[in-house]
């Protein structure tokens, strides 16, 4: 045997010898895994909505009535009294507890009588009692100290007679209420034979 052939042998023997040892250092592949979780798309429960409190539940609380809603009161108490406009300059505190009320307005009143043009002040509260069934507040025992000052023509006046004692009343006896998302909604009268006026209480800052 020829040395050429010789080599060549040894060669390809240590060559076998090679891949031998690699094949055994070599990991096995990895068999899938069947236990693999399935991740879901699955939302979260949703959390369950507030229920809404309603009848006379609701009305508990420290509750503000805003200008916008204000001046819808006093547009419409305008409107019933010829000579009159009014038009309002801040809002009103409501408060409820479980048998008592009290009302704090907090607001100016611009307004012409008869051609002349005058501005008023209330100030005060109005408290008493009330009872509520699932729809219509009743309300008794008032006692009242608001004073309405009223300068109209540089001249004061006592306004508290103005637009037949609206200015200076509550007026939520027998008043229709509702329990809304953001607060009651009370119906205002304004006065015998007028249609009431609905007022949005919002909660007290």
């Amino acid at each position: 045997m020829s040395t050429e052939l010789r080599r060549l042998r040894a060669l390809t023997a240590v060559s076998l010898l090679s891949v031998g040892v690699l094949t055994a250092c070599t990991p096995p592949a990895a068999e899938p895994d069947d236990t693999t979780s399935i991740e879901t798309d699955a939302a979260a429960p949703a959390e369950p909505e507030e229920e809404m409190v309603s009848g006379p539940e609701c009305l508990i609380g420290e509750w503000y009535i805003a200008e916008d809603q204000m001046q819808g009161f006093y547009s419409a108490v305008s409107g019933s009294n010829e000579g009159l406009d009014i038009s309002v300059e801040g809002g009103t505190g409501l408060s409820f507890s479980d048998t008592t009320y009290t009302y704090t307005p907090d607001f100016t009143i611009l307004l012409e009588v008869a051609g002349s043009e005058g501005v008023g002040a209330i100030t005060g509260a109005i408290s008493g009692d009330y009872e509520a069934t699932e729809t219509t507040i009743t309300t008794s025992h008032e006692e009242s100290d608001i004073a309405v000052t009223v300068s109209v023509g540089g001249i004061s006046v006592d306004g508290t007679d103005l637009s037949e004692g609206f200015i200076n009343s509550a007026p939520i006896n027998s008043a229709p209420y509702e329990c809304g998302a953001d607060g009651p909604i009370i119906q205002f009268a304004t006065g015998d034979g007028n249609p009431t006026v609905a007022m949005q209480l919002t909660p007290a800052s």
